[in-house]
């Protein structure tokens, strides 16, 4: 059974990524849930990638302001005011997990798996996957002038990851910490990647945007430079599916098959910071510019690794000019070895936490797994 949290793309592909290794070794997907929030719509390319109904579920979101920066009180205030869907999605949750009875929940960092976790205790064992989770580890990078951010950001994660095994997405290889159930994978990137060509370069750039209102930035740069091609992916419900800006600037809704096609023969990219559309970037050996949403600690942690790990150059506003210059990541042939181990460390972890809960599981007769206190076999 999948959770994916529904902000932003990355951990959507990175549960269709995760998907096809699952049913390459004969596993199945049993039920698909993903948290949605009044900001996000859940993209077509989402929905059409599993055999299972993809069902939403209210789960709680960042507000933003003036669509670009995270308000920390607005968000504060909306989850308060929703604290009663919370209630209704943790209960369709808890009525699915004793239908289907799946061996193992794997949790896109989606919070509601977690808080299930903690306030109706269940037999399923539970996998959750982000890159968030090497908060704690002692390679991941240090950043100043985040503190409350950063504090608020470890509850979360550690929500999140409550009463499961926490698989950390990684740029680079890092040391599993089996006392804190941590193991450290590389990138889940969907296999369509995998088949696009690495020496293409067409004379335009691709830019992906978290937050629609990040679009003017680009028309203000595209004013300044109006010689370069751009063609530029986010949320604009009001436009379907493509806005032609002029000759040069376009703005199209998000299509996963699209946008892959386009990063296949772009000339650079850039995007707001999240951590799939930096890997597939980065992977396709493409010249990459990060700029971390405002006010988002886990955008600027991402900027800043990518940046470490040689993979991107980080920014604080979308001026592509570093893009025409930029020759793209550095040790290309190491990154490509790790990112080519993550379905080998993700199966091995999926497979020995399902042998773990069944090696400790009492043998009785009846169904599949034991049910909830109080609930009917």
């Amino acid at each position: 059974m999948f959770a994916v949290q529904g902000d932003g793309r990355g951990h959507m592909t990175q549960a269709i990524a995760s998907a096809q290794a699952l049913h390459r070794q004969g596993h199945e997907v049993v039920s698909v849930f993903v948290g949605a929030n009044q900001t996000r719509s859940i993209p077509a390319f989402f929905r059409e990638a599993f055999a299972v109904p993809v069902e939403p579920i209210a789960s709680p979101g960042f507000v933003f302001k003036n669509g670009r920066s995270v308000a920390p009180l607005a968000t504060a205030r909306r989850l308060f005011l929703d604290l009663g869907t919370f209630g209704a999605s943790l209960a369709r949750l808890r009525r699915a997990i004793e239908r289907t009875r799946p061996d193992v929940i794997v949790n896109f960092l989606e919070p509601l798996v977690g808080l299930l976790n903690l306030v109706h205790p269940h037999p399923i064992p539970v996998v959750s996957v982000g890159h968030q989770f090497l908060i704690d580890h002692p390679d991941f990078v240090k950043v100043r002038g985040f503190g409350s951010q950063i504090w608020g950001m470890r509850q979360y994660v550690r929500l999140t990851g409550a009463r499961s095994t926490r698989v950390a997405l990684s740029f680079y290889p890092a040391a599993a910490i089996p006392e804190r159930r941590i193991v450290v994978c590389p990138p889940l990137l969907r296999r369509e990647l995998f088949g696009l060509r690495q020496d293409v370069k067409e004379p335009f750039l691709l830019v992906y945007l978290l937050n629609q209102a990040y679009a003017d930035d680009i028309m203000r740069w595209h004013q300044a430079h109006p010689e370069v091609e751009i063609r530029c992916f986010c949320e604009k419900p009001a436009v379907e599916p493509v806005w032609q800006y002029d000759a040069k600037l376009s703005f199209h809704r998000l299509d996963g098959v699209k946008f892959l096609a386009m990063m296949e023969r772009c000339q650079g990219v850039a995007c707001t910071a999240g951590f799939e559309s930096l890997n597939e970037a980065a992977w396709l050996g493409k010249p990459l510019l990060v700029v971390p949403v405002e006010n988002h600690v886990e955008q600027h942690l991402n900027a800043v690794d990518a940046e470490k790990a040689g993979l991107a150059i980080a920014a604080r506003h979308f001026d592509l000019t570093p893009l025409l210059h930029s020759t793209g990541p550095r040790n290309l042939p190491a990154y490509r070895a790790w990112v080519g181990r993550a379905s080998e460390v993700f199966l091995r972890t999926i497979e020995e936490v399902e042998f773990q809960a069944r090696a400790s599981r009492p043998i009785r007769v009846g169904p599949a797994h034991p049910t909830f206190a109080g609930s009917t076999p």
